[in-house]
């Protein structure tokens, strides 16, 4: 056996043995449920009728956030909370988070329990103050000038999860598993100053109300796969609705049934002229960035292709020759498919949704956001050696897409006309 054949088989052995741990992983100590409107208001009246979940370790929630601050944190952090920790049985804490970090909170101490008892909440936001009111009473006022720096519009939030930190929570007993929390309805009212119904001086108006009737996705949007601190991941089995017209989040063990969709990577490494013993291999969240572990396969043309199944939400990846001593495949700085362009890492990245199925990842050219499908075959979108009709569909998915779009065959960043004419010049070709 000669020695080039010898490094590629040791290469791929060790990329073998270690790939044999899963290829995701997960925040293994529950699973919590999490859910935000798809829209952001700036101020109003935001009530709800909720009930919160007991044990040590557990938050229960009804929030408003700075949800789509971008890449402007922690400048135009905004956040207004209503909390329940669940080894506080007789009290609710109302916080405000501001720029750069700063806050106020206050524990206010309660008549009742929260956990075992369904209960009217509200909280006013108007430049300059925030109102917090328990069954329709006036609980606590901030009023000060870190109040006028809550100047965005927020979403309206609700989870249940567990935090990692004792001094305040408790530290997490695992009895506190299952528990739940429940929401009856939630209301939110425009802010009109002199021309409302409701609320402090008359000043806000009904919009809208949902009793949970049935979960209204043109509303909310439901967390799958994203992690709040390190003991939790949000998923979406555990938001539901119930025929007595509750929502209802549940926090659980770890889901050993998690929705997965197949997802095609390929990247054209030819640039870089690598050895018969060289191999690339895929590293990302989903198998903690181990280096080595998942290896690509080849055809010996220079393009590296593999296929895993992967949970829902969001992933990042980038790609490395023998493990992270060799050249590492990443998107360029300041570039479009750099997937979270805020953060200090260079990682290309996509989302999973409920019902993907199969996704398939541009075939980027080595360490470049340019689609560089070998063969010319740029539109072959799921890297089937043929560009047909399947490729026609999957970039109608996709038309009108913005960011991290699989579908972009003209390298615009996004998914238009341009890139259809594309795929139809190119339909029939044999790669």
């Amino acid at each position: 056996m000669s020695s080039e054949v010898k490094h590629l088989t040791r290469a791929v052995a060790i990329c073998l043995l270690v790939a044999m741990r899963p290829l995701f992983a997960q925040n293994d100590i529950c699973d919590g449920g999490a859910i935000k409107t798809h829209e952001a208001y700036l101020y109003g009246r935001f009530e709800t009728r909720m009930q919160s979940t007991p044990g040590d370790g557990v938050v229960s929630s009804f929030f408003l956030y700075n949800w789509d601050l971008a890449c402007n944190y922690p400048e135009n952090l905004n956040e207004i909370d209503l909390e329940m920790t669940g080894n506080q049985d007789n009290s609710v804490q109302f916080t405000t988070h501001h720029p750069f970090h700063a806050s106020q909170s206050q524990i206010i101490p309660t008549p009742f329990n929260p956990h075992t008892t369904m209960v009217d909440y509200a909280i006013e936001w108007t430049p300059g103050t925030v109102r917090w009111f328990i069954n329709g009473e006036l609980a606590h006022l901030f009023s000060n000038p870190l109040i006028a720096t809550l100047e965005h519009p927020m979403r309206i939030f609700m989870n249940l999860w567990v935090a990692d930190a004792e001094t305040w929570t408790g530290l997490f007993n695992p009895s506190a598993i299952p528990g739940t929390s429940r929401y009856d309805y939630v209301r939110y009212y425009a802010y009109t100053p002199g021309a409302g119904t409701t609320g402090t001086d008359s000043n806000f108006t009904l919009a809208w109300e949902d009793p949970f009737d049935a979960l209204d996705l043109t509303r909310w949007q439901v967390d799958e796969g994203g992690h709040v601190g390190p003991l939790c991941t949000f998923r979406a089995a555990n938001v539901d609705v119930t025929p007595a017209g509750e929502l209802e989040l549940h926090l659980t063990n770890p889901s050993t049934d998690i929705e997965t969709a197949t997802v095609q990577f390929a990247v054209d490494a030819s640039a870089l002229n690598l050895g018969s013993g060289d191999v690339v291999c895929l590293n990302g969240g989903f198998n903690n960035w181990c280096g080595n572990c998942t290896p690509m396969v080849s055809a010996g043309d220079g393009v590296w292709t593999l296929a895993i199944d992967l949970p829902l939400g969001d992933h990042e990846y980038q790609f490395a020759v023998n493990g992270w001593g060799g050249a590492i495949g990443a998107p360029p700085q300041g570039s479009s498919c750099d997937f979270q362009p805020c953060d200090e890492w260079l990682n290309y990245g996509f989302n999973l949704q409920p019902g993907t199925g199969i996704h398939s990842e541009p075939m980027y050219c080595w360490s470049s956001c340019e689609n560089c499908a070998a063969g010319g075959c740029l539109a072959d979108l799921n890297q089937n050696q043929t560009v047909d009709i399947a490729d026609l569909l999957h970039l109608l998915s996709e038309f009108g897409c913005l960011v991290n779009c699989s579908a972009d065959l003209t390298g615009d960043g996004l998914v238009t006309v341009s890139d259809l004419l594309a795929l139809i010049a190119a339909h029939g070709t044999v790669c």
